[in-house]
C-alpha cells in the first residue's frame, strides 16, 4: 500500500453528497513529469464477497436517488468508514496516469493507497478556482489542463461530447422545482477523470485476464454527419442518441465508440453501483494476490444486475413522473413549449419530446397531428389525468 497523503488531493462533488467515492491529485516527478492521480474509495476491505452486506448490496444493485428519498446500496456504517472526506485518512484503489503531449496515455499504474484529501470542494467552489487560477492552487489548474487535452484526444478518436444541459428536479419547501443545469468546467473534468479511471482499469483487467463486466458500444452511424444535419436544432444530441447503438455489458472486452476508447469498465462508484464494486474487488484481489471471481460468477452477477437495474429504473421513472405531474399541475401555465422528437407508439399517442425551458427529455401522451421531427416548437397545454404519463394537447 502506497502512502499518498503528501499529495494535495481534491474532492469535487455536489452539495451534501451521500456517497463520496472519488478524488484527484497531481504529482510532479523529476523531469517535470506530471502524473494525474485518481483515487476511488475502497469498501472491499470492509466486507467479504457473498457476506450478508455484499448480498444485500447485490440485491439493491445501486443506490436510489429519488426526488425526496435516498436509498443507499450499502449500510450507513460502511458508508461512514468508506466515504472520502477532507483531512480524513482513507484507503483507496488509485491510478497514476502519465500523459503524452497530445493527451494520450503514456503510462499508468493501479495500486492500493492511502490518501488524505486537503480540499472538499463543491463544483461551484472548483469553478471559481479554475476561473481565477490562483498560484496557490496551480495543481488544480494543471489537472484541468491535462484533462482538457485528454478530452481533445478522445474526440479525435471518435468520442462524442454531449454539450447539452441537463434538468434537475427537486423538492424545496414542498414545492417541486425543475431547473435547467448547464455543464461546468469542474463537472467536465471530474467526469473525464472518471472515464480515464474506467479506461486504465479495463487495461489492467485485460492485461491480467481478469473476469469483469466490460461496457461496449457501437455507434451504427456517422455522428458528425447527424450533428451537422441537425446543427440548428436544440435537440441534435437527443436525435443522435436515436441513431446510436445502445451500450451493453459483457465479459469480453471491446470498443466503446462513443467514448473513443478501445475498452472500458465502470469502476468509480463502488459505494453506489454494485458492478463497480465487483470490478474494484477484482482489481483489489489481483493487487493482493487473492483469488479472483471466475468468469461464470461474473456472468451470473451481470445477468442478475441487469434485472435488478431494470426494476430500479422503473422506480426512478415512476418517481420522476409523480413529481413532474405535481410540477405542471401547480405551475398552471397557459402553455408550455416543447419540441417533438419521435413517436414511440403513434396509435397510443405516446411521444418522446423535449421541453427546452427545462432541458427536460421525457415520454408523454401527446395529441397533435405530426408524423416526423420538424424542429418546430409547439405551444402545448397540460391536461391533468390519472395515467402513468404526462398528457399534453397542441
Amino acid at each position: 500500500m502506497k502512502d499518498l497523503t503528501n499529495l494535495k488531493t481534491y474532492i469535487i462533488d455536489s452539495d451534501n453528497p451521500h456517497e463520496v467515492d472519488d478524488a484527484i491529485s497531481l504529482e510532479i516527478k523529476e523531469g517535470n513529469i506530471k502524473n494525474l492521480w485518481i483515487h476511488i474509495s475502497n469498501p472491499c476491505k470492509l466486507f467479504m464477497h457473498d457476506s450478508n452486506v455484499d448480498l444485500d448490496a447485490r440485491k439493491r444493485n445501486s443506490s436510489l436517488y429519488l426526488i425526496d428519498q435516498y436509498v443507499p446500496m450499502l449500510p450507513k456504517d460502511i458508508l461512514e468508514k468508506a466515504n472520502l472526506a477532507q483531512n480524513k485518512i482513507s484507503e483507496t484503489i488509485s491510478a497514476a496516469i502519465e500523459f503524452n503531449d497530445d493527451g494520450s496515455i503514456n503510462n499508468y499504474e493501479i495500486i492500493e493507497a492511502i490518501i488524505k484529501p486537503k480540499y472538499q470542494l463543491t463544483y461551484e467552489d472548483a469553478n471559481e478556482i479554475l476561473e481565477l487560477e490562483p498560484k496557490e492552487e496551480i495543481e488544480l489548474v494543471e489537472i484541468k489542463n491535462l484533462l482538457e487535452k485528454s478530452i481533445t484526444f478522445r474526440k479525435k478518436h471518435g468520442a462524442i461530447i454531449f454539450e447539452s444541459p441537463n434538468s434537475k428536479i427537486k423538492l424545496y419547501k414542498d414545492k417541486v422545482i425543475v431547473n435547467k443545469v448547464e455543464k461546468t468546467i469542474s463537472q467536465i473534468i471530474v467526469a473525464e477523470s472518471m472515464i480515464l479511471m474506467g479506461y486504465v482499469t479495463s487495461l489492467f483487467i485485460d492485461k491480467y485476464n481478469i473476469a469483469a463486466a466490460f461496457r461496449i458500444q457501437k455507434l451504427n452511424c456517422n455522428p458528425s454527419e447527424i450533428l451537422n444535419r441537425y446543427k440548428d436544432s436544440e435537440i441534435k444530441y437527443i436525435i443522435l442518441k436515436q441513431y446510436m447503438g445502445r451500450s451493453y455489458i459483457t465479459t469480453k472486452p471491446g470498443i466503446h465508440e462513443s467514448l473513443g476508447l478501445k475498452m472500458y469498465v465502470q469502476c468509480t462508484s463502488p459505494l453506489r453501483r454494485y458492478l463497480d464494486l465487483i470490478i474494484q474487488r477484482q482489481v483489489y484481489n489481483k493487487i493482493n494476490n487473492y483469488e479472483n471471481l471466475s468468469i461464470n460468477s461474473i456472468t451470473k452477477i451481470i445477468d442478475y444486475s441487469k434485472n435488478r437495474q431494470t426494476e430500479n429504473n422503473n422506480i426512478f421513472k415512476n418517481d420522476k413522473i409523480t413529481y413532474l405531474k405535481l410540477f405542471f399541475k401547480n405551475e398552471k401555465k397557459s402553455f408550455y413549449k416543447l419540441i417533438f422528437v419521435k413517436w414511440i407508439n403513434h396509435k397510443k399517442n405516446i411521444a418522446l419530446v423535449y421541453f427546452p425551458d427545462y432541458s427536460l427529455e421525457i415520454l408523454i401522451t401527446f395529441f397533435v397531428s405530426i408524423e416526423i421531427y420538424s424542429n418546430k416548437i409547439y405551444k402545448v397545454k397540460y391536461i391533468i389525468n390519472d395515467s402513468n404519463l404526462l398528457e399534453f394537447i397542441y
